[in-house]
């Protein structure tokens, strides 16, 4: 569960990070580094994907600057995986709202921009 986020600074199961995290139910992965920095593209996520991921859900920052790419949003199409695409604090409160549900999520949250 995401307990806080402002601007850099994750809390993640009362552990704080200050770099990029990818999430998923049972597992933080923090220094999430992409390709580019503010696009997210299938290698970028591929190593995190795994069959029982529904849903990937990206926080692009603070102010929405991380996109997902065409290729990105084509290869998750492809293996019937829904994309939620938004603001990081926005992002958060969808992913939690899934974790809560029991539903099986990836969460990609860039902290900055």
């Amino acid at each position: 569960m995401i307990e806080q986020y402002h601007f850099g600074h994750i809390v993640i199961n009362g552990k704080a990070y200050n770099s990029d995290v990818i999430v998923t139910k049972d597992n933080v992965f923090s220094s999430w580094w992409r390709k580019e920095g503010h696009k997210v593209y299938w290698e970028d996520l591929e190593r995190f994907i795994t069959p029982e991921i529904k849903t990937v859900i990206l926080g692009t920052g603070a102010s929405g600057l991380m996109q997902p790419t065409t290729e990105l949003k084509q290869k998750l199409a492809e293996r019937g995986i829904e994309l939620i695409a938004m603001p990081t604090k926005k992002a958060i409160e969808v992913f939690n709202s899934y974790i809560k549900e029991k539903k099986e999520v990836l969460g990609g949250f860039h902290l900055t921009c």
